[in-house]
């Protein structure tokens, strides 16, 4: 966004570079004519970029202060420059007003007014004379991060999590400065997502959240599990399948086969291997994006129908490849159940290594998902296994390998699958199996290139982009 005439001048000049680049193009001689309509494409974008910000710097300078709207406070920083520069007013003009020195200014608008003050937000915007839409609501109490997070803890969020899936990301660290702007903007996002108020956030009322967006959900978890953290992740994880399905109405939605070995084939036939990447490709061009989190706890898998398409979450944080493609077509099965719903979903905590207490259905999806990727053949291949040991337990480790190698199978998957069942006689060979597992891979970063790859994230606001490119950062 250009915010100063200095950056208006730098911008026009870009335009006229781009333009006589355009030209040059347009007039070359080159046999690649695919790599120089890639370039003149490249060149074009950036141009109309260009040209679009010029065109909203003088259309904002006509159109006064009356025509800038904050709608919400995710937009107020960026209203907050716009709304200087339809006033009439150059950085220089608004320090002097608020008696402070230009460059206070320049560093603020460049930061998002991160490090500002609610004091401060609240001078600016009544200097610049800025009206804010019904329901924009500004506190009159200090906030800080730290009674920010008391009152989201009192959600049921995990700091952490706010930190690094909900706070807009900036340089500077969250814990040592973070400005009333960001805090108001993460306030937003948690009632864009939450359905929170922001007056309650801010208030000494009660806090408690709506999980309409579940109604109809089963949830399938342990009874250990922390049913509060996986309700309120499953929320979080239902905005963003929603996102990701509206970056995806593209994909056309094909039939899910029932027999685990067509799927086998088809991945074979048409994608090579039974790697993960191409099991997720497989997926993806059956019309069912897959999106992959990260963080811990709430839930391993889940599967959404929203108006007769389905999004798959995957949401492991092991490095084991053979478990992700377990989880994918464990939800994959999921996906084909009731296809006459229009809507459906299910969030569960699924893992091979504590499935002894899986109900008969549960049981029938896991069996799926295994043999899916044993060629429809795991029993069969189990009983070769143990057949080849003769009996002895630590003749597996040598048995497997070269069993899976014979049947053109994956080894992970295999020794996941043979420790499961050995764990149902009593016996626990998950660290020889553990031993097993492909190494050198990173099966979350192989789904998220892949999400990416598949997605226009250009049909979201800048926020939900924002959100959506936040949950797919490891780590925050």
């Amino acid at each position: 966004m250009i915010s100063n005439e200095r950056q208006y001048r730098i911008t026009k000049a870009r335009v006229q570079e781009f333009g006589d680049a355009l030209m040059a193009l347009s007039v070359s001689q080159s046999d690649d004519q695919l790599w120089l309509q890639v370039q003149r494409d490249a060149l074009q974008g950036q141009l109309n970029d260009l040209e679009k910000e010029l065109k909203e710097y003088r259309a904002l300078q006509d159109r006064g202060v009356q025509g800038v709207q904050v709608v919400s406070l995710e937009d107020l920083p960026e209203s907050l420059v716009r709304a200087r520069i339809a006033s009439g007013l150059t950085q220089k003009d608004l320090a002097a007003q608020l008696g402070m020195k230009e460059q206070q200014i320049q560093r603020y608008e460049a930061t998002g007014y991160s490090s500002a003050s609610l004091d401060r937000i609240k001078e600016v915007v009544n200097a610049l004379g800025l009206t804010l839409s019904r329901g924009v609501f500004l506190p009159s109490s200090r906030l800080s991060l730290s009674t920010f997070l008391a009152r989201s803890n009192e959600l049921g969020l995990r700091d952490s999590f706010i930190e690094q899936r909900i706070l807009p990301r900036h340089k500077n660290d969250l814990r040592e400065a973070v400005g009333n702007a960001i805090v108001l903007q993460g306030a937003a996002r948690l009632e864009r997502i939450f359905n929170v108020p922001t007056s309650l956030l801010f208030s000494d009322a009660t806090l408690n959240f709506s999980s309409a967006s579940l109604i109809g959900t089963r949830f399938k978890l342990p009874k250990n599990a922390d049913h509060k953290w996986a309700n309120t992740y499953a929320i979080y994880a239902h905005y963003l399948a929603l996102l990701v399905l509206q970056c995806s109405e593209h994909l056309i939605s094909r039939p899910i086969p029932d027999a685990p070995k067509e799927i086998f084939d088809a991945i074979r036939s048409s994608y090579g291997e039974i790697t993960l990447r191409n099991c997720l490709e497989y997926v993806w061009d059956l019309g069912i994006p897959v999106l992959p989190l990260s963080d811990p706890g709430g839930f391993h898998g889940a599967c959404w129908r929203v108006a007769g398409r389905n999004v798959i979450v995957l949401k492991q944080m092991t490095a084991s490849t053979g478990k992700w493609i377990v989880d994918l077509f464990h939800e994959l099965r999921h996906a084909s159940e009731r296809p006459e719903d229009h809507d459906f979903s299910i969030v569960e905590e699924f893992d091979l290594e504590d499935a002894q207490d899986l109900s008969k259905d549960e049981t029938a999806v896991t069996d799926f998902a295994v043999n899916v990727t044993l060629a429809g053949d795991a029993d069969e291949i189990a009983e070769e296994c143990a057949k080849a040991a003769k009996g002895r337990l630590q003749a597996l480790k040598s048995v497997v390998p070269k069993i899976a190698k014979q049947r053109d199978v994956r080894v992970d998957v295999l020794a996941n699958y043979l420790a499961h069942r050995l764990s149902e006689e009593g016996q626990n060979w998950w660290g020889a199996a553990q031993n097993l597992q492909e190494e050198g891979t990173d099966p979350l970063r192989d789904a998220r290139d892949i999400l990416i790859s598949r997605i226009n994230t250009s049909r979201l606001n800048s926020i939900d982009a924002d959100l959506l490119q936040l949950a797919l950062t490891d780590g925050g």
